[in-house]
């Protein structure tokens, strides 16, 4: 079943974004040399002329440009505040200047490698004919999100090196030159802090004790990027009519004695509670470059920040002595998703159910659905009617349904496991009555290994098979006394009509 969020922390997420976006930039110490003179105009008002970074999401053979908004563009309605209306129509228009030039992106970028790419097309509708889902990151490649999708024009082997995510087209690079990023760490290491003269300036700069830093990059064998964390309340903070109190951490770029910093605003309400992201535990966590460039503007980083619910993508721009964070959006991760059913599953569901229940199923209104999780690698759906006496066990192989079992008034499934490794479906007549079938089917890795069935009559067993050949009641008693306990099955339905 897909992880509910709490109220709270979706709210708190999307103000944490606002709080984010509205962070300060702190530049060098009066009267120092900006490093790379920089305009001030703002970059994105000639997007249209040299189209700026995307993102791309890896879904192979896909890589997914995820849309943040709808792309009709929004009308402000009457009561909509002015200053909510115009950040959501700004997101839109951003969102519109990629589209315009999709098919202009053809690179996918890492700091050591440049793969070529074609727009392939875009997703608007979901099997069903409806919006698929926007700013949301899904775990499971059958959950569509409204997106533009691109391909590899070379493909590439699946151990091979990560693409990438950052997309650009021939215009940017002509017009940057790419610099080099050099890891302070290595994979699976701690990162290590920042020199003490930079810590050192920053805490004196703003008059708090830094609690850490971390230093993430050499950005072409000149710039040290990085982030510090302060200690306590940040009492410079700009009031809000709430009175809100804050906490405080840098983004860093330091150019050999000059000092870059990006504030970026937290949530604090005592020593022992305070944060920037949902569920960080009071660890701020530090953007991610992963393409750094010089521009005729200035340096150019195009970065992620990863929080424990949420993916931040953005550009970085030091211009005009200033460190700016230009945050594109937020994605949100989704968690622990059901694989969705689409009308035509429902219909192939039900084709699948009458063929097998035959007589017995012909007035039976299959009415609802649930994902059961006898193992986490496939895909199980039960169905039932809305008096939960008729409906079957599917489960879905190579992007087919096949049926399982059959459940009647008088037969109920039921399911067994055995370390997680071989669990098991249990079909069987009440206990109680004088003749009881009972039928069980193995699984491991979503194949079936093992059918076995049994007839009992008045308590002794007089015929039983494993894999369609006849073994002897005494084997037959053994096989399932060595099974384990059957347990119910837990399910959450879903009602068709509500879908």
């Amino acid at each position: 079943m897909m992880k509910r969020f709490a109220l709270f922390a979706i709210c708190a997420m999307a103000v944490l974004a606002s709080c984010q976006q509205k962070g300060k930039s702190n530049g060098q110490d009066a009267g120092a040399a900006s490093a790379g003179a920089a305009s001030s105009d703002n970059l994105n008002d000639v997007r249209d002329t040299v189209p700026m970074p995307v993102f791309l999401i890896s879904r192979m053979p896909y890589l997914e440009m995820h849309y943040w908004t709808n792309v009709e563009e929004p009308v402000k309605e009457g009561d909509d505040d002015d200053e909510y209306f115009a950040s959501y129509h700004a997101a839109w228009e951003r969102q519109e200047a990629f589209r315009r030039h999709a098919s202009q992106y053809t690179h996918v970028l890492t700091n050591y490698s440049d793969f070529r790419i074609k727009f392939f097309d875009e997703v608007l509708k979901d099997p069903d004919g409806n919006t698929p889902s926007i700013g949301q990151l899904h775990g499971r490649d059958q959950i569509p999100s409204l997106c533009a999708r691109y391909k590899l024009v070379e493909p590439v082997e699946e151990e091979n090196e990560s693409v990438g995510i950052v997309a650009v087209t021939d215009s940017y690079l002509q017009t940057r030159r790419q610099l080099s990023l050099t890891s302070e760490y290595e994979e699976g290491e701690e990162m290590g802090p920042l020199p003490d003269s930079i810590v050192t300036k920053l805490e004196k700069r703003y008059g708090m004790k830094a609690s850490r830093s971390l230093w993430y990059h050499t950005i072409n064998n000149r710039y040290i990027q990085g982030c510090v964390q302060f200690e306590g309340e940040y009492k410079d903070a700009p009031a809000d009519q709430w009175g809100t109190k804050r906490c405080l951490a840098l983004e860093v770029i330091a150019d050999s004695s000059e000092v870059y910093a990006h504030e970026v605003l937290g949530y604090y309400v005592s020593e022992n509670e305070y944060g920037w992201n949902v569920d960080d535990d009071g660890i701020y966590i530090n953007i991610y470059i992963h393409t750094a460039f010089e521009g005729p503007h200035g340096l150019e980083f195009c970065y992620s920040r990863s929080a424990p619910e949420s993916l931040a993508v953005g550009i970085a721009y030091l211009r005009d002595g200033k460190y700016e964070l230009d945050q594109y959006d937020i994605y949100q991760y989704m968690i622990d998703e059901e694989i969705p059913l689409w009308k035509t599953d429902i219909a192939e569901l039900k084709k699948l159910y009458y063929e097998a229940a035959a007589e017995e199923g012909k007035d039976v209104v299959l009415s609802k659905y649930a994902h059961c999780f006898f193992d986490l690698d496939n895909e199980w759906v039960w169905m039932r009617d809305k008096d939960d006496q008729h409906g079957g066990i599917f489960l879905r192989k190579d992007g087919h349904f096949k049926f399982v079992g059959l459940e009647t008034p008088q037969v109920k499934p039921m399911e067994m496991n055995r370390d997680y490794k071989v669990y098991y479906l249990y079909f069987a007549d009440p206990k109680d009555n004088m003749i009881v079938r009972t039928r069980v089917l193995a699984f491991k890795d979503g194949e079936q290994i093992e059918e076995f069935s049994a007839l009992k009559v008045e308590g002794v067993y007089t015929e039983c098979r494993m894999n369609g050949k006849a073994i002897s009641p005494a084997a037959g008693k053994a096989y399932l006394d060595n099974l384990p306990e059957p347990e119910e099955i837990t399910a959450y339905f879903t009602d068709i009509d509500a879908e």
